[in-house]
């Protein structure tokens, strides 16, 4: 699985301030192309603007653990 880091910003009402978000994303299909166009998408419809996209950690392993039991 890979984890990408997502930085928008935008202004809020007539507020000249600009505020960036930093989100930290996976995609079902791994896809740095899927990621980058939801958020190109998502920027569009809610007037934010997108700075960047980056994969910054690929998991190589989940480890099961049995659950406790009482």
């Amino acid at each position: 699985m890979k984890l990408f880091e997502v930085i928008t910003e935008h202004c809020v009402g007539d507020d000249p301030e600009i505020m960036t978000t930093v989100q930290y994303v996976t995609a079902s299909n791994n896809s740095l192309e899927s990621v980058a166009k939801h958020f190109t998408e998502h920027c569009y419809q809610y007037e934010k603007e997108l700075k960047g996209v980056k994969e910054v950690l690929v998991i190589t392993q989940n480890i099961l653990v049995p659950e406790e039991t009482a």
